[in-house]
């Protein structure tokens, strides 16, 4: 090796005190390895590289955790690692070093073949004491799957724990120290090829994510059987310290994805005018949209995307979060270069999916039990009376001081503007109101909480986070925040029929939209079937069929009956405000709040205070009420 390998007294002594002071540590070692110790933990993992092979992808399978030494082919780790035991030790009782080593050909003697899916040998010296840690271990192991096959998982019981071809990390007089414990992980090594050099970058996030749980699954049972420290839930010993890859990252990802109003750019601007054209043409014409000009360059903007260090991002959960973002934009961009052509409908599907049977059943029926005479929504609107934008745009001013007294760092603004299809909208935090819209009265409320108390305030609640991601929008996170907004028009008393006919109508205008329907065929059908007015139908066909064909409106019904069945399992609501998420980002929330990464959401809804909202919540979850129900039982 060119560097000296040697690592010195004063660097032990220095990772020492750092760690008798409960600070990190992270520290590229002298022969080319790297000490990363987020804090006093009883646990630490160990790979080292072997001499001759290659050996790819295997070191960062100890990335994911918050305690780890990896050495350079030849360095010698054992003094520090000895050194790190013996304190932690000290410290909390107990102490377990796992190493994660690469098999070799024909070291697994079970089906562990590289056709046949992931395989793991457990090597333990002491499997008596260790009983129920290996057992955690060895069970969540099970639980990793690769291409539909789950793993295949052996344990050995061995005087040398080691990878072949090497001593044991620590000399046997420091293994016969009083309860510090070591323990083998050999894996399969399916994310690489035979050679060792060429990686398979999919099937080591995959295995990286499956061993990182297995292992914290095991240090927390070793942890509380063995240890003084008494952690509640095993993500609480996961990682913490976030590295500068991550932070580069996440801002990457939030400018471009500042850098355009994705719904903006979609929006015909010539609404209005388009809906005088139509008429005037006896619904018999296809409307023609124009939109505003992109103000970015789009390969630049890929360019930039595709340099974002991701890749470099050690801890599996962040890394999953950000790449599942930055694929979304790419689709997004690739929609914007699309506009206005087929091809936009293409990118539509995969970033807002598509109807299947099961809504598109839901929205038929709630259509038949919402049957209305054709203008009978506008003349119950006539009855109980409407306010115009600025009027609108006063009451939205008062909920958001509301808000902006519980956390004054709320810089979200109320724009009256007239180029906005929909009669209200969020973008980019502020409220804009389109200036000829008019709200009914008995409405105002409920689009309040729709649009403050959930669009503004999880987007003000993801800016108090240390992630950007959280306020611009993790990817899909559109169907859980439609889900949740809606539902706070139920909760406070709010939603309407007329609200759900509509909900509805947009799930079969996606549908047909997907099946092939042009404007004029969608039109006739919400007109004539289902008896929406002309000015109503022509906006639902608007909203679905702009941009060349956007199946986002299905996701405000889907998210609606996503959110009831969460509820139903009894799903907790306060993860749900931290930001904008996706359902399936849940876990992963929840895990970044165990340890310690993500904080306590600054805002509340207003509207889940009240006494009326708490009791038809309370009445969700214990009658198991769907959206149907809510119907057919006169809830609504």
């Amino acid at each position: 090796m060119s560097k000296d390998s040697r690592i010195g007294s004063d660097f032990i002594a220095y990772v020492k005190n750092e760690l008798m002071a409960n600070r990190p540590v992270r520290k590229e070692l002298p022969g080319g390895g790297r000490i990363h110790i987020d804090r006093q933990l009883p646990f630490l993992c160990i790979y080292r590289e072997p001499t001759g092979r290659a050996d790819a992808g295997t070191k960062r399978l100890v990335y994911s955790e918050a305690s780890y030494i990896t050495a350079a082919a030849g360095e010698d780790i054992s003094g520090l690692t000895e050194a790190v035991a013996v304190l932690m030790r000290d410290i909390f009782g107990s102490f377990l070093i796992v190493e994660i080593w690469a098999m070799q050909s024909g070291e697994f003697s079970g089906q562990g073949r590289r056709d046949a899916g992931p395989a793991f040998r457990i090597y333990s010296r002491q499997p008596s004491e260790l009983l129920s840690t290996v057992e955690s271990l060895q069970n969540r192991l099970k639980e990793v799957t690769l291409h539909r096959f789950h793993a295949a998982v052996e344990v050995v019981k061995t005087d040398k724990v080691a990878p072949k071809g090497q001593e044991p990390v620590l000399k046997e007089d420091v293994l016969q120290i009083e309860n510090i414990h070591l323990l083998g992980l050999g894996v399969l090594p399916l994310y690489r090829d035979e050679s060792g050099e060429v990686l398979y970058p999919l099937e080591l996030k995959k295995l990286r994510r499956g061993v990182a749980k297995a292992l914290k699954h095991a240090f927390f049972r070793f942890a509380s059987d063995l240890t003084s420290s008494c952690p509640t839930h095993f993500d609480m010993l996961g990682r913490r310290l976030v590295t500068r890859a991550v932070w580069e990252s996440d801002r990457a990802l939030a400018e471009i994805d500042d850098a355009f109003d994705f719904l903006l750019q979609v929006t015909p601007v010539n609404t209005e005018e388009a809906w005088r054209v139509f008429r005037e043409k006896n619904y018999r014409e296809s409307p023609f949209f124009l939109y505003r000009p992109r103000p970015f360059d789009i390969p630049e903007m890929k360019r930039k995307l595709f340099e974002v260090p991701i890749e470099k991002i050690e801890d599996p959960t962040l890394m999953e979060l950000f790449d599942q973002k930055r694929e979304e934009i790419d689709r997004k961009l690739t929609m914007l270069a699309d506009r206005d052509t087929e091809n936009f409908l293409y990118g539509s599907i995969p970033t807002y999916g598509r109807v299947h049977k099961s809504l598109l059943n839901t929205a038929e029926s709630m259509l038949e039990l919402l049957k209305e005479r054709k203008h009978e929504n506008v003349e119950a609107d006539a009855q109980n009376g409407t306010v115009d934008a600025n009027s609108f745009a006063k009451s939205a001013e008062a909920e958001i001081a509301f808000y902006k007294k519980i956390y004054p760092k709320l810089s979200s603004k109320v724009l009256v503007r007239d180029d906005i299809v929909a009669g209200a909208m969020v973008s980019g935090g502020d409220f804009l109101i389109s200036e000829g819209a008019h709200f009914p009265k008995n409405r105002v409320e409920a689009l309040l909480h729709h649009e403050i108390g959930t669009h503004i305030l999880t987007y003000a609640n993801g800016t108090a986070q240390p992630f950007m991601q959280l306020h611009t929008g993790l990817s899909g996170y559109d169907e859980m925040q439609e889900g949740l907004a809606v539902l706070s028009e139920y909760l406070c008393g709010g939603i309407s029929k007329a609200r759900l006919r509509v909900l509805a109508a947009r799930v079969v205008a996606v549908s047909m939209l997907c099946d092939g329907a042009d404007f004029i065929e969608l039109f006739s059908v919400l007109s004539g079937k289902y008896n929406f007015g002309e000015k109503s139908a022509f906006t639902i066909a608007t909203r679905v069929f702009r941009g060349g064909g956007l199946t986002k409106d299905a996701v405000y019904l889907r998210g609606l009956v996503g959110i009831l069945e969460y509820l139903h399992g009894e799903g907790a609501l306060e993860p749900l405000f931290i930001g904008k998420i996706a359902v399936e980002h849940i876990p992963l929330i929840e895990e970044l709040q165990w340890r310690g990464i993500l904080k306590p959401p600054p805002l509340w809804p207003r509207y889940l205070e009240e006494e009326n909202a708490k009791a038809r919540l309370k009445e969700i979850r214990e009658k198991r009420l769907g959206i149907l129900d809510l119907i057919e039982k006169g809830y609504i």
